[in-house]
């Protein structure tokens, strides 16, 4: 693997984590370059799921200093989230891409569509009694993320974010926070699958890893002063791109 192609994941990872941090969707700029880079696509994959756990870590680490985690309700999601990884990880090679990438696209815009109306979503911590139910089916729902998040990964961070905004009434920087410990689990298992299976590129792998630590510490360090409004402008635009994108790829 030549410099450049190193130097190039790098700076698309630190870029791209940089939002990704706050609002997921990394994996989408990065598989792709992966596969341009000449990585057949399930080795893509692999490599982009050890690469985004810079991610999680750097977030986390900023987000706990910054004392925005709920870890209580952050584990209690990230349980589930790994088993649907494991799961998902494991089945990457007999699963139609195509059928999820379906129930990915109708789901984003249905949340899409959510957000717009009711504008005061995510801005403000709407406090909710969260009894026994409501923890039974957000981990149902994180887990069909983690096994998403396991298969593809491109916008599980995203849909782990929804759980916690619509479901828990956070905020979307509160979301940002409590979704990284689920994404250390969910990129980690991810990648030790893939790591057995011998479908990782190192070199790139970890020059993607170190671009997704310097991006996410970024993004997060600067996230309270971005806001939640400006996040969730941002975050809906991204979400937009998104959608048309992968509509996009279903036509091809």
């Amino acid at each position: 693997m030549n410099l450049i192609s190193l130097i190039i994941i790098f700076m698309a990872a630190a870029t791209a984590s940089a939002f990704g941090t706050l609002i997921g969707g990394t994996s989408l700029v990065t598989i792709p370059l992966l596969i341009l880079l000449g990585l057949p696509p399930h080795t893509a994959i692999g490599t982009d799921r050890f690469g985004v756990m810079g991610i999680g870590w750097a977030g986390l680490y900023e987000f706990h200093h910054k004392k925005f985690i709920d870890y209580r309700l952050s584990f209690l999601m990230a349980l589930p989230t790994l088993i649907g990884t494991i799961v998902g990880a494991n089945v990457v090679f007999s699963i139609s891409e195509k059928v999820l990438k379906i129930i990915i696209i109708v789901t984003n815009v249905f949340c899409l569509l959510f957000l717009v109306l009711n504008p005061g979503l995510g801005l403000e911590k709407r406090e909710r009694a969260v009894g026994a139910y409501k923890y039974w089916f957000g981990g149902l729902l994180c887990f069909t993320i983690g096994f998403y998040g396991g298969f593809y990964g491109a916008m599980a961070a995203t849909l782990l974010a929804y759980v916690l905004i619509m479901w828990f009434g956070q905020t979307f920087i509160q979301s940002a926070a409590n979704v990284k410990v689920s994404s250390i689990f969910m990129t980690t298992s991810a990648a030790i699958v893939f790591i057995l299976k011998g479908a990782i590129d190192y070199p790139l792998a970890l020059a993607m890893f170190a671009g997704c630590l310097c991006g996410s510490y970024l993004g997060a360090h600067f996230s309270d002063r971005i806001g939640n409004l400006w996040i969730k402008r941002i975050f809906m635009l991204v979400l937009t791109v998104m959608i048309l994108k992968m509509i996009h790829g279903l036509s091809l």
